[in-house]
């Protein structure tokens, strides 16, 4: 039962955490997305991000500028950035990026980002070292979940469910009476 209380105010915590992380006045949101892969689809990150920042609107680009769906008109108040290292992206588009949006959130990748954008990962540093022995998937999707975090959007966990307590609770129930 402990545990189970330990679990579950974790999950408090963790939740708590996110809100703090959270931008106020986020009305348009602008993504980026990895040319590596995607931890999730198209639809199921705009409702993560429509679950944080219920009123903004969402447009999506790829690492070299084109746009998926509608384009994005002006500026922006939140960037996610999920470009990494190695991708490919034009020299300077992240300062453009970072020109078109109030907050920016992403990856210490390439030039700049790490002193123009507000909130960045790391992903090698030290702290970050558990991400050195995963797949490239397994890997882009832990960074992703990081980065999402640091924009105050919650992420589902992966392959984590909460405690069975099927058994635990059909024996604190009190016996049948038969009548």
């Amino acid at each position: 039962m402990q545990n189970d209380s330990a679990f579950y105010l974790s999950q408090l915590a963790e939740q708590e955490r996110l809100r703090s992380n959270r931008f106020a006045g986020v009305r348009t949101v602008l993504i980026v997305l990895s040319s590596k892969g995607m931890a999730c689809d198209v639809d199921g990150l705009r409702s993560r991000v429509h679950g944080a920042y219920p009123e903004a609107a969402v447009f999506l680009m790829t690492t070299t500028g084109k746009t998926l769906g509608t384009q994005v008109q002006g500026h922006v108040d939140l960037l996610i950035d999920f470009t990494g290292p190695g991708q490919k992206q034009g020299w300077f588009f992240p300062r453009k990026l970072r020109r078109m949006a109030r907050f920016a959130v992403g990856r210490n990748a390439g030039l700049f980002r790490k002193s123009i954008y507000d909130r960045v990962i790391d992903e090698k540093a030290p702290a970050n070292a558990r991400l050195q022995g995963m797949t490239t998937m397994g890997r882009e999707r832990e960074v992703q979940r990081m980065v999402l975090a640091l924009a105050g959007v919650a992420s589902m966990p992966h392959s984590e469910s909460a405690p069975d307590r099927s058994k635990d609770i059909a024996l604190d129930l009190p016996p049948l009476v038969k009548a």
